[in-house]
């Protein structure tokens, strides 16, 4: 068991993104099959030529439902736990520096994000940075899609080296041909399950640097 206050509240922060998307995606089912029965009750007394018309009327509640609502709901899990990532390696390099007084901060550093993270922990902190693990590689893919959720609105450019590629790496996405971006139902469960993997991964990357020593002091066996 992790003894890092900050991988256990973005642990919590995971269950809690896992909860939310099951709870909200259960409901939007719930509302979408409770409208497809009235709309299907209410069709049944017109006559067959206006129940076409009819359908068409109603469907863009019914789109609702069961794409716009969902996409935001699937985009706002994505954006949660990779902004979790972030700020989590971002304290943990913090945290470092004020522990062992290090004379290099992370705003030191060029660039943002979690690359920057990784780059402080490995150069200025000198752990073995699991950036060899295959859940940072896809993590490197979540977070790009997270941007361009975030800055350009869902699209990611399709030119993008591999991006056509990431779908395979990643259940539930996918991209369509001019760069959209959209994730089924089974995208959350699997991409929390590989933010909380790596985590696990760093966690013990990060156990000889003693962080978390003066939180919770290591148990000393009273007979050595």
């Amino acid at each position: 068991m992790s003894y890092n206050p900050l991988s256990r509240f973005y642990f919590r922060k995971l269950d809690n993104l896992q909860r939310l998307s099951e709870l909200v995606e259960d409901s939007l089912v719930a509302q979408a099959t409770a409208l497809d029965a009235r709309l299907a009750a209410a069709a049944k007394d017109l006559p067959a030529s206006e129940q076409q018309d009819f359908y068409e009327y109603q469907s863009e509640d019914y789109y609702e439902l069961a794409d716009e609502l969902p996409t935001l709901l699937r985009y706002s899990v994505l954006t949660g736990a990779d902004s979790g990532l972030e700020v989590f390696l971002n304290d943990t390099c913090e945290t470092y520096a004020n522990v062992h007084k290090a004379s290099v901060s992370l705003g030191d550093l060029r660039g943002a994000g979690i690359e920057r993270a990784r780059d402080y922990l490995k150069k200025v902190a000198r752990i073995p940075f699991p950036d060899t693990a295959p859940e940072w590689t896809i993590l490197k893919r979540l977070h790009q899609l997270r941007n361009a959720i975030i800055h350009a609105d869902g699209y990611i450019p399709p030119e993008k080296a591999d991006v056509a590629k990431w779908p395979a790496s990643i259940p539930g996405l996918r991209i369509s041909n001019v760069g959209g971006i959209s994730f089924a139902r089974e995208f959350a469960g699997p991409a929390l399950g590989t933010y909380r993997a790596f985590v696990e991964k760093f966690d013990v990357a990060c156990d000889g640097l003693g962080l978390w020593h003066s939180v919770f002091p290591p148990i000393i066996d009273a007979d050595h």
